[in-house]
């Protein structure tokens, strides 16, 4: 489970603005390119965007590595191993985890990237409405993703690497 890093004033926070999603979240780009709502679509950039009536799980990863992020995955797809065992992000670059929602979304989280001691903690947004927190009272994830309690909704995919600036991505309708 996340733990609470302690900054010089509490409890340290993530600051993003609402409005973006988990997929620009994870990508660190706060000013994403293209037309649609505000939310950002896997696959926008790349030409090939997901929809809720094509994603599936190798979709949703094709659709990231489209956009610019890295594959680590060595060709294994939704590995409860591999997601217990992340690979270690080469300097420059992060980590992000992708899920499947299996009501026919995504979720992304990234690690924290900052440079900092804390840099391996991941962190995630659940939704554009929100600021970017986690479901245990604004912990952070922990520096083991594999210990976090994803329950049945998310199913884990794979994981990309992105370089410590960020990643680009795209607004789009994440519809049929």
């Amino acid at each position: 489970m996340g733990e609470l890093i302690k900054g010089p004033k509490g409890g340290l926070s993530v600051p993003w603005r609402t409005g973006l999603n988990c997929y620009s979240f994870a990508a660190k780009c706060a000013n994403p390119a293209g037309e649609g709502l505000v939310a950002c679509v896997p696959g926008v950039k790349g030409g090939k965007p997901v929809t809720n009536k094509n994603i599936d799980k190798t979709r949703l990863f094709q659709a990231c590595v489209a956009d610019g992020f890295e594959d680590v995955s060595g060709g294994v797809i939704g590995s409860d191993y591999k997601m217990k065992n992340a690979p270690k992000a080469p300097p420059g670059k992060y980590l992000v985890a992708v899920f499947y929602d299996v009501l026919k979304s995504f979720h992304f989280a990234r690690q924290l990237a900052d440079g900092g001691a804390n840099a391996a903690q991941w962190v995630h947004k659940p939704s554009a409405p929100q600021d970017a927190h986690n479901i245990m009272n604004r912990y952070y994830l922990g520096t083991d993703i594999g210990n976090v309690p994803w329950g049945p909704q998310f199913e884990f995919v794979g994981y990309l690497l992105a370089p410590t600036a960020g990643v680009m991505v795209h607004k789009g309708n994440f519809i049929a």
